[in-house]
């Protein structure tokens, strides 16, 4: 019994130099390694486990519980990543503010419509959208089709009180009449604008925005999905198929490493346009990455996360399999910005992304 003890006690400890290491890669990020968005990907699986051990030791009266309270008490800088309590009401809005709209669209479910499959899901969230007050939009896998009335959305918009914007040119898609993917549409003039596309409808897609006296550059992302599914892994448990099940753990783990693979080149293109920008920069879009990921460490390294400002609750933006994870953010210079509120529309159920609104005042 005492070896087995001094075993499960050394494997512990193992664990407690494991996860010191994942906080180092975190919070440091030197480095975006594939091997290392894995470990990066596992800091919250990590502190689930280090709280039960603390509460396993808690009950046993055991000194041993120090371990796993020295893993919590190390964990406090992510905290703010993780969840954010809300403490009041947000001001009332102002003259000098400015509102901003992310929101992955999943190309307004224009598919399904177009196949007459469930087309109120359309209409409600065009409608949604349009009603929307705010200075500028950001979209993700945004939709237009001059040749479907219906499908205009980019007409519809303008209509709404957008009258600025610019889109995404992706190889498969490269005429604005038929576009799909990135688009920012604003209130206020854009005077310069730029992209690049990485691969299909993935990019980023800047704009340089008059507000009143200043100018801000906005840029949308969409990094590169991982593309995880987890469909054939339900099935292979339920079906209780050992091998289909490691087949599509190993499908899972090869899209996640490319993803990682991508998201560190992805992200050096990023910083050099941060880093350039001859204006104060707004990032916003679908990161496509937990808020304990190389990108997101990276960027919260030169501008300010808004949801650990002004956030409300865990923020979780994606709708489907894994549903606890927040992946769509908004970013800003708080030299030249102040946020004021930061929201996770979760009773927007349109798309397989919850829309996030920020509300920021020009300094």
């Amino acid at each position: 019994m005492k070896s087995t003890t001094s075993f499960f006690w050394r494997l512990h400890q193992l664990f407690f130099i494991v996860t010191l290491v994942v906080f180092g890669l975190s919070y440091f990020t030197f480095t975006g390694y594939w091997v290392a968005g894995f470990l990066m990907m596992s800091l919250p699986i990590l502190l689930l486990i280090h709280s039960g051990f603390f509460l396993f030791f808690i009950l046993q009266k055991s000194s041993k519980m120090a371990l796993s309270g020295a893993a919590l008490l190390l964990s406090l800088p992510f905290w703010s990543r993780t969840y954010q309590f809300s403490w009041g009401t947000p001001p009332p809005p102002s003259e000098k503010e400015l509102s901003v709209l992310s929101y992955n669209v999943m190309s307004f479910d224009g598919y399904n419509f177009i196949r007459d499959i469930r087309p109120e899901n359309y209409l409600s969230m065009i409608e949604w959208v349009k009603s929307l007050d705010t200075d500028i939009q950001c979209y993700q896998e945004f939709y237009n089709s001059d040749t479907r009335t219906n499908l205009n959305t980019l007409k519809q918009l303008k209509k709404a009180g957008y009258p600025y914007y610019t889109v995404l040119h992706p190889n498969i898609a490269p005429r604005e009449q038929h576009c799909v993917g990135l688009a920012i549409l604003s209130k206020y003039p854009i005077i310069k604008r730029g992209e690049i596309e990485f691969h299909d409808q993935n990019g980023l897609l800047f704009a340089d925005i008059v507000v009143r006296k200043d100018t801000i550059r906005v840029i949308n992302l969409h990094l590169r999905s991982m593309i995880v599914r987890f469909d054939g892994l339900k099935k292979a448990y339920k079906e209780n198929d050992y091998k289909k099940g490691k087949r599509e753990v190993r499908k899972v783990a090869q899209r996640l490493k490319m993803g990682f693979v991508h998201h560190t080149e992805e992200t050096e293109v990023l910083l050099n346009w941060i880093q350039e920008s001859p204006h104060s920069v707004l990032v916003c879009g679908d990161f496509n990455e937990i808020p304990y990921g190389y990108v997101y460490g990276k960027v919260r390294d030169v501008l300010t996360n808004a949801f650990e400002e002004v956030g409300h609750g865990f923020g979780f933006s994606y709708r489907n399999t894994p549903r606890f994870i927040r992946i769509d953010n908004q970013f800003f210079d708080k030299k030249k910005l102040e946020v004021i509120d930061f929201q996770t529309r979760r009773d927007i159920p349109y798309s397989d992304h919850y829309p996030v609104i920020g509300r920021y005042k020009l300094l």
